[in-house]
């Protein structure tokens, strides 16, 4: 009776282990195996949020706001139709010339019918146009978060506020590129490469 008690325990307790555990005693080799996989694809979609970014110290609201009062343009509406997708077009140019230049031909952009995208979100832009933001590499099939990184952009010295912001973004895609490349080739990120944070020399955030 004390072992049909001690088996019956043990089934329950096998059915009772939720699958996260169960899959993530043998994900990870998978999961590098997926990642170094991504170079195969011929698209992956990238998309960007900035709602969330603290720009000049400022919400990207008041930011917004505080630059439209203060200036003979029409900052509002530039920024939503011309800065912001400017900027994107900078980081998405650099990131893929990088890539193209080491060999790759994966295409990063606008490809919502994609299996894979990476999700930027904005953190942080300095008045030096120096930029901080996050990006998570999804599998949209799985609606799983494959990897996450850390991505930084040094700004420029001389120019407007926007050409400024063009420089961190040009070097963020560059710095992504980087990345990419080791997920390409090792199915991960340093812990340098993702744990890391802005130099307070170039970025004061």
């Amino acid at each position: 009776m004390r072992k049909l008690l001690f088996l019956s325990f043990t089934i329950v307790l096998g059915l009772s282990i939720p699958v996260d555990s169960l899959h993530a005693q043998t994900s990870k080799k998978e999961l590098r195996e997926i990642l170094k996989s991504l170079r195969n694809e011929k698209e992956i979609d990238v998309s960007i949020i900035f709602s969330q970014a603290v720009i000049h110290g400022k919400s990207e609201a008041d930011f917004v706001y505080i630059e439209d009062v203060s200036s003979e343009e029409d900052w509002i509406t530039l920024w939503e139709n011309e800065y912001k997708p400017g900027l994107f077009r900078v980081f998405l140019e650099a990131f893929n010339t990088y890539m193209f230049d080491v060999g790759y031909r994966v295409r990063f952009g606008s490809f919502e019918q994609s299996q894979y995208q990476i999700k930027l979100i904005v953190s942080s832009i300095s008045e030096n146009g120096s930029v901080l933001m996050s990006g998570f590499i999804n599998n949209r099939d799985q609606e799983a978060t494959l990897c996450e990184l850390t991505i930084i952009g040094n700004g420029g010295t001389f120019g407007t506020i926007i050409n400024l912001m063009g420089d961190g973004f040009k070097r963020a895609g560059i710095d992504i590129a980087k990345q990419m490349i080791t997920i390409f080739e090792r199915g991960k990120v340093s812990v340098l490469k993702k744990e890391r944070i802005p130099d307070e020399k170039w970025a004061p955030f």
